[in-house]
């Protein structure tokens, strides 16, 4: 990335934090029409897309910053956020899938819950939660953790602490 790109880029990511997003696509597009082979241009004009709800130019962007650097968890991150939100929870799922398989942290383990609790998959949420827990304390992580006993107990049709153990044995998630 020669200095022009880089100013360019970081006028762009100034814009976004300023939520001019029509801005930032103008300095993101000059980027990627001078550089088509750097992700994090890619990867940024999906988020200014996003933030004016142009889903498909989002994703459309998100993708081709992965094609360029497949390890590149913001762009990864960013793409299965979006899914999540559209509702295209299968995809979602593949999508944090990969995040950790490539290193993917405790917040990703949570948003992967989530994705698991929307579809039903109470138990493989559960697991989640706790592989966080371990990676990460924090308060909200024990809620959800509540919150994803009660499901499955209401779901079983069932009362009291019978889904408040800890997993047995490892705690790996099932495909």
């Amino acid at each position: 990335m020669n200095s022009k790109e880089k100013i360019q880029l970081h006028k762009g990511m100034d814009c976004v934090r300023r939520m001019d997003f029509e801005k930032a696509i103008e300095y993101f597009q000059i980027v990627t029409a001078s550089n088509p082979d750097m992700p994090e241009a890619w990867n940024n004009l999906g988020v200014a897309f996003y933030g004016l709800g142009r889903i498909d130019e989002a994703l459309e962007s998100y993708d081709r910053s992965i094609a360029l650097d497949p390890s590149n968890l913001d762009a990864l991150r960013n793409r299965a956020f979006l899914l999540r939100n559209q509702k295209r929870l299968p995809e979602a799922l593949e999508t944090y899938d990969t995040v950790l398989e490539k290193g993917g942290d405790a917040m990703d383990l949570e948003s992967t819950a989530v994705v698991l609790t929307a579809m039903g998959r109470l138990e493989e949420a559960l697991n989640c939660l706790y592989l966080a827990r371990e990676k990460l304390s924090l308060k909200r992580l024990e809620d959800e953790i509540e919150m994803v006993q009660k499901k499955i107990l209401e779901r079983d049709g069932q009362s009291g602490d019978k889904a408040k153990g800890e997993p047995d044995g490892g705690a790996e998630r099932k495909e």
